[in-house]
């Protein structure tokens, strides 16, 4: 062999994993939130696979991705193409996935029959009118729960209209919202008595299983329904009331009252598409307005002496957002979870996010409905 040349391997050294089981979960725990990432994960060696679907490791990582992705949305139609997944391959799920428990046990389904009020906290909340029942459903693990609601809540004098899930926690900065045996929740319902005068509101308790008394407030309009997804701020519910004019109804869980809010008095509330209640960038009460081509961020401050008001925060001509002109623009649906926003512009779905005001454009469609964004740590499919 000449002098100085130096052999080279005839491979290079297979990389090594580590032994340690602490130190690989903690590998691990730093995979992105996507749906295919533990699935994925989980085929690499039958090691990998035992850690990934350790209780104890699903929690941590869902504590280390506290800001859940936009998995997709439901549609406000229960039935065929429910629901639709705005994630790309390998993360997209396919919409039969998530196939919702309709069946009253008796093999009998009638999706006509069922409505979406909303998700929150990774949960899904359908209620059943002709069987006053209502369900929630955790989506990628398929486990839901079934509470009856009482007659006097929904017949000839009231009719219930809307409701919000939230995790009985949902107040604890530091909690992982879990699965429903890990996890109490409470489910509230709003409605309208058949006068349309008055609001009600009561709320359930999966500790105490049984569902609070009535309360009412009077509404200064004839109210026709409640739409909109729930929104919560703090430990309050808002949505918006529909009729001869808007307003918003907060239902504080605290002080178990009900009250109803009058809208800025300088927004062209101009339809249920076109104003949502939303968050603000702190986290309070908030209203998003289109009007004029222009998307208005109102925010709802409490002054010194102890008067609330309603305050213009922005007001962007939403083809400075989105970087071009449109004609037709809709509010389709909202979660509070993540802060964003679904839009109809010019027959073209867009998620928005409303603490950047960062858009993606999803796809075309001739359908325009109320949507529900859901956003999960999905780590189901393992």
């Amino acid at each position: 062999m000449p002098r100085g040349h130096r052999r080279r391997p005839s491979h290079a050294a297979a990389a090594t994993l580590p032994d340690d089981d602490d130190l690989l979960s903690e590998i691990l725990l730093r995979l992105p939130p996507q749906p295919s990432s533990l699935p994925r994960a989980s085929l690499v060696c039958k090691r990998w696979r035992r850690l990934v679907t350790e209780p104890h490791f699903r929690r941590r990582f869902r504590a280390r991705h506290r800001s859940p992705p936009l998995i997709g949305f439901f549609d406000v139609v229960v039935g065929h193409n429910f629901f639709s997944s705005v994630m790309d391959p390998p993360d997209r799920i396919p919409g039969e996935r998530f196939c919702p428990p309709l069946g009253d046990g008796r093999g009998s389904c009638e999706p006509k029959q069922w409505r979406i009020f909303g998700c929150s906290h990774g949960r899904v909340l359908l209620y059943n009118r002709k069987q006053k029942e209502i369900v929630l459903w955790d989506p990628p693990t398929g486990d839901h729960r079934r509470v009856a609601v009482p007659p006097e809540f929904d017949n000839e004098d009231k009719t219930i209209w809307n409701g919000a899930v939230l995790c009985a926690a949902a107040g604890d900065r530091s909690h992982v919202h879990g699965g429903f045996c890990s996890c109490p929740f409470k489910v509230a319902i709003v409605g309208v008595a058949s006068n349309h005068t008055q609001v009600f509101a009561c709320i359930y308790s999966s500790e105490t299983g049984e569902w609070s008394d009535l309360v009412l407030a009077a509404v200064p309009f004839g109210v026709l329904c409640v739409i909109n997804p729930g929104v919560l701020v703090g430990n309050t519910l808002y949505w918006m009331l529909f009729g001869l004019e808007f307003a918003i109804v907060e239902f504080d869980l605290d002080r178990h009252s009900l009250a109803v809010i009058e809208g800025p008095s300088g927004a062209k509330l101009l339809g249920n598409c076109c104003s949502q209640v939303v968050l603000t960038e702190g986290g309070g009460l908030g209203l998003a307005n289109l009007s004029c081509h222009s998307l208005q961020m109102w925010e709802r401050k409490v002054c010194s002496e102890g008067v609330a008001k309603w305050v213009l925060r922005k007001s962007d001509k939403l083809w400075k957002i989105l970087g071009q002109r449109s004609r037709v623009e809709l509010i389709l649906g909202y979660t509070d979870d993540i802060n964003v926003m679904l839009l109809s512009i010019d027959s073209y779905i867009y998620v928005l996010q409303l603490d950047s005001l960062q858009f993606r454009k999803l796809w075309k469609t001739p359908k325009i409905s109320r949507n529900h964004p859901y956003a999960s740590i999905y780590g189901s499919g393992i």
